[in-house]
């Protein structure tokens, strides 16, 4: 079953709560649109994130458990792309991980094999920022369909 990550943006939420965010991007690399329709910048390995349970910043490191075939390398910054779930070295016992919500429509699509791809998809940004849900895509005898573009509307 495939795992869908999504790149991370200056102003993503932490999940210790509070105003915790990331604070620190790269913003020749703008990547997406938030609900206050504000471009933000891409969010790198390395950069930093404010976290307000501890009152402390703390270094982006990888987490996610994202397959090496999808590293998301970026030659010209020389860094990695930071995306949900990376952790945040902060002071906190339980480092926090960043929640993407604002690049939604960059995602790297982990299949768990060599058909492993990185592809970008359009999705709603008000409803990309309330919600946060993930769904496998599969035919009727259960494998995995790719490149398959769907939106799912809840009311």
């Amino acid at each position: 079953m495939p795992t869908i990550y999504h790149v991370a943006v200056e102003g993503d939420p932490l999940d210790s709560g509070g105003n915790s965010q990331a604070i620190e991007s790269d913003v020749s690399h703008s990547i997406g649109k938030g609900p206050d329709g504000r471009s933000r910048g891409q969010t790198y390995l390395g950069h930093r994130a404010w976290c307000a349970a501890r009152q402390s910043v703390g270094e982006i490191v990888a987490g996610a458990g994202i397959s090496d075939s999808l590293s998301g390398w970026d030659d010209i910054v020389q860094a990695q792309e930071a995306i949900g779930g990376d952790i945040v070295l902060c002071k906190c016992e339980r480092h926090p991980r960043i929640a993407s919500v604002y690049a939604r429509s960059c995602e790297y699509v982990d299949a768990g094999n060599a058909s492993t791809a990185r592809t970008r998809v359009p999705s709603t940004p008000s409803q990309r920022f309330i919600y946060d849900q993930q769904f496998p895509l599969v035919d009727a005898n259960g494998p995995p369909l790719e490149d398959a573009h769907y939106m799912i509307e809840s009311q």
